[in-house]
């Protein structure tokens, strides 16, 4: 056996502990995103307390916490154009502890719609699921004089037919959907009447104020338990299941007029693949709990399920179609 140099040996030795370094290094690196979470998650909520997308987050949180083995906190960040939310998310580290929940306006329409929007969902966020779905329904007043598909026609085939559609305010879902409705009637004069909010919107059709409203099917529910308010379309590809009789946009002659109210979720772009398939696996079984499945349907929202890839996929097509939609219709918000 030849004998080692001293000189042979040293290196030998800086080599073998510069290797444990860097397999150490990848170990403890694999050890600590295995074990997320380890502390408690954020998820950020664009609205008030009460809203939509609050009442389905705080439905699914005792669940969401069990699933990932850790307390969650809502956090309600209302305003902006939800970059209030959006910028909380962005100025946290991409570890998967800030986690955003929206709805379809927050990705796919708000970075249009404002001035001072600096957000973009395909650079800024790594997307995790769409989880629910519920298609806008076209609305009437009973006694209103466009109570019925055929008055709706009629109306809009009279050269000095006029109609009023109200909405929740300027870019959101009732005011796209009645601008592209007033494209089927060019000679008829729609005019877009905004409200500051849902509750004086609300008023406004069971008033008769305004003629048209375009909602989503838990709103429509609502509103129909008054017996002032029906739903004339769904503006969906198919019939909705909480509204079978009801025929769509498309069986009534509309097919352009289509259009989803969803819920998603979202991270901080850049967080590791292997956490985001976690929080994806958790928010989904937290959805199909029974329970909270009951509670949710009984609301009027439909299931749907995305991959994370499909789901960056799906608001990617969105936005491409909402941002020239967006520019037709010639609105914009400081």
């Amino acid at each position: 056996m030849t004998a080692q140099s001293p000189r042979h040996s040293i290196l030998k030795t800086i080599l073998c502990a510069a290797a444990v370094g860097i397999f150490g290094g990848a170990t403890l690196s694999s050890q600590a995103q295995g074990a997320y979470p380890n502390k408690p998650i954020r998820v950020l909520v664009p609205f008030p307390a009460g809203g939509a997308v609050d009442t389905f987050v705080r439905t699914i949180e005792p669940e969401l916490s069990k699933q990932l083995g850790q307390p969650v906190v809502i956090f309600n960040k209302p305003g902006g154009g939800s970059q209030i939310a959006v910028g909380d998310m962005m100025s946290s580290p991409a570890d998967g502890y800030s986690v955003f929940v929206g709805q379809t306006g927050d990705f796919s329409v708000n970075p249009f719609l404002y001035k001072s929007s600096n957000y973009l969902p395909a650079r800024d966020f790594d997307g995790v699921s769409m989880l629910v779905r519920a298609p806008q329904v076209m609305l009437a007043n009973v006694s209103g004089k466009i109570n019925s598909v055929q008055s709706l026609k009629q109306t809009m085939s009279s050269p000095d037919g006029s109609v009023l559609y109200g909405s929740f305010g300027s870019g959101t879902a009732p005011h796209l959907l009645g601008h592209i409705l007033s494209r089927a009637a060019p000679g008829a004069k729609f005019t877009h009447v905004p409200y500051k909010g849902f509750p004086p919107t609300m008023q406004a059709i069971m008033t008769n104020e305004i003629d048209l409203l375009f909602d989503a099917v838990p709103g429509t529910l609502n509103l129909m338990k008054t017996g002032k308010v029906i739903p004339l379309a769904v503006a969906d590809s198919r019939r909705n299941s909480h509204l079978p009789n009801v025929p769509t946009t498309a069986e009534i002659g509309f097919p352009s007029l289509v259009m989803d109210f969803w819920l998603g979720v979202a991270v901080k772009k850049g967080t590791p693949r292997p956490i985001i398939n976690k929080i994806h696996e958790a928010f989904e079984q937290a959805v199909s709990n029974p329970g909270n499945w009951k509670k949710l349907s009984d609301l009027g929202y439909s299931r749907v399920t995305m991959t994370p890839e499909k789901f960056d996929a799906s608001v990617r097509d969105e936005s491409n179609k909402m941002k020239p939609l967006i520019a037709e219709a010639g609105v914009t918000i400081d």
